[in-house]
């Protein structure tokens, strides 16, 4: 299955700033208008027009890109959790610590057994689940995160707002083979 990872638009994080939201409450965060630009840009893009469905994650983020793009393409739209970016710290009601912000992004590549973030290697997993699930499709448009993307394609880069990612999708035993861990972490998915 060919599979085109998109990340999302440019967010505009001073909405839930100016309102005092911490942690993982800044997920409600919704695009700049720079960023439905760069969305409704790439929905031109040659490559998304065969695609059979959009997959996006639950984050405000993600969801509104992928509604831009299901609006255009006229493509029917699946929110899947597992396609939420990766985590530095497990505990949704905790604040994020910038020092474990920092060790966690240092750590990325090889966790500690007692650290609190996600692994690369959890990330991988979850996402592959969910392309499983799709497997009979020729091909699909995911909406997602930086090192979501990074996790699954071994790009070891940043990868920009609204950037297209083509991968193909084997499946099944095939698809767990080792892939180089993502070393270019975006905490949570800032615009950094």
């Amino acid at each position: 299955m060919k599979v085109y990872f998109v990340r999302h638009g440019e967010t505009d994080y001073d909405v839930v700033a100016s309102r005092g939201v911490r942690g993982w409450a800044t997920s409600f965060a919704p695009l700049s208008p720079l960023g439905r630009l760069q969305i409704d840009t790439i929905a031109r893009d040659y490559r998304l027009q065969d695609a059979e469905a959009i997959l996006c994650s639950s984050y405000a983020r993600a969801l509104e890109s992928g509604a831009l793009l299901s609006r255009a393409l006229n493509k029917p739209l699946f929110v899947e959790y597992d396609l939420h970016e990766w985590l530095p710290q497990k505990d949704p009601l905790g604040d994020i610590d910038p020092d474990l912000l920092r060790r966690a992004q240092d750590g990325l590549e090889r966790r500690p057994a007692d650290a609190p973030w996600e692994a690369v290697d959890e990330v991988r997993a979850r996402v592959l689940g969910v392309l499983e699930r799709y497997r009979g499709r020729h091909s699909v448009i995911v909406v997602s995160h930086a090192v979501v993307i990074q996790s699954v394609t071994g790009l070891r880069r940043g990868i920009d707002h609204a950037e297209i990612v083509p991968f193909e999708f084997r499946g099944g035993p095939a698809e767990r083979v080792e892939r180089a861990p993502a070393l270019v972490p975006a905490g949570l998915d800032r615009d950094a």
